[in-house]
């Protein structure tokens, strides 16, 4: 194979990789989005909020993991920057590698 067909295709390669990050990182923003605005505008005692927000939090837990996958996919490994630039909730980040109960 020529020097020129491999710069191609690791570029392809490099450009699927950040496009993926880019997907997965607003699929995180969204669920983080839900989530907030969910706990801003609950009544936090009614079994439906809690019952909700548990959901919620799952959601943001896997699309956090789906993220730091892709991240790690990448070449990125340290998560420090993350979790601050997102301000990711602890409970969420404590469900990452868990597997969501069945309901």
């Amino acid at each position: 194979m020529s020097e020129r067909f491999v710069d191609t295709i690791e570029h392809e390669v490099a450009e699927e990789k950040a496009g993926a990050l880019g997907r997965s990182g607003r699929r995180l923003e969204q669920a983080l989005a839900v989530f907030r605005a969910h706990e801003v505008a609950g009544a936090r005692n009614e079994p439906r909020y809690r019952a909700r927000r548990e959901r919620l939090l799952w959601e943001l837990a896997e699309r956090l993991e789906a993220f730091i996958v892709q991240r790690e996919a990448c070449g990125l490994r340290d998560l420090r920057h993350v979790l601050d630039y997102y301000d990711i909730p602890r409970e969420a980040l404590e469900r990452i590698g868990a597997r969501r109960p069945r309901s």
